[in-house]
């Protein structure tokens, strides 16, 4: 399998079962962790193409500035890497499996990057809204990484490569990121 698809994809495959029971390998599943692998790494993709303009240092937006929609985006982020730890810390790497996976495939993909888009590629390099949706993927692309790292280590730490800033020289020496629970709003989400 790994000389076929690579270590990722059986760790990846590996992580989406509850091992405390038997399961099957086969081509069909393995094709289908593929898929799930490559949602996940076109989703980190399309977050590190949009931020070849942005520094962090410099160009961050503070939350309070940040538009409902950025806003939504970063609470969802928060109880995403929330739940991935909790799993981690219960051994529960299937749950790890689908959280990421869906907060890639219908957080992300499906509902803000695909709203985001315009704003992304139309808006000048300057403009603040813009700036406003890469403080989030740069925060969202920092913390997947950051939460794949143990699943997926060498596509963390090729991705960790390319992220504005990143001052240490592997995803793997790098600590979770912190769960910021104080941006939860309950009104906003339900809006």
């Amino acid at each position: 399998v790994c000389g076929k698809l690579g270590a990722d994809i059986l760790r990846l495959w590996v992580s989406s079962v509850d091992y405390q029971a038997d399961h099957r390998i086969s081509d069909n599943i393995l094709n289908q962790i593929t898929e799930v692998y490559r949602k996940i790494r076109n989703t980190l993709r399309f977050l590190l193409g949009n931020l070849s303009d942005f520094n962090p240092q410099t160009d961050r937006v503070a939350y309070g500035q940040l538009s409902e929609l950025d806003q939504y985006a970063v609470i969802r982020l928060n109880r995403m890497a929330e739940r991935v730890i909790k799993a981690y810390d219960k051994y529960e790497f299937h749950i790890v499996y689908q959280a990421v996976h869906h907060f890639c495939a219908v957080e992300m993909s499906a509902f803000y990057l695909d709203i985001i888009k315009d704003r992304m590629y139309v808006s000048e390099p300057g403009n603040a809204q813009r700036k406003a949706a890469q403080t989030v993927l740069y925060d969202t692309v920092v913390a997947i990484t950051k939460l794949i790292a143990p699943i997926l280590p060498h596509t963390a730490d090729e991705v960790w490569r390319y992220i504005p800033g990143a001052d240490l020289i592997s995803v793997q020496l790098a600590e979770f990121p912190n769960v910021d629970a104080s941006v939860y709003n309950a009104e906003l989400e339900v809006k």
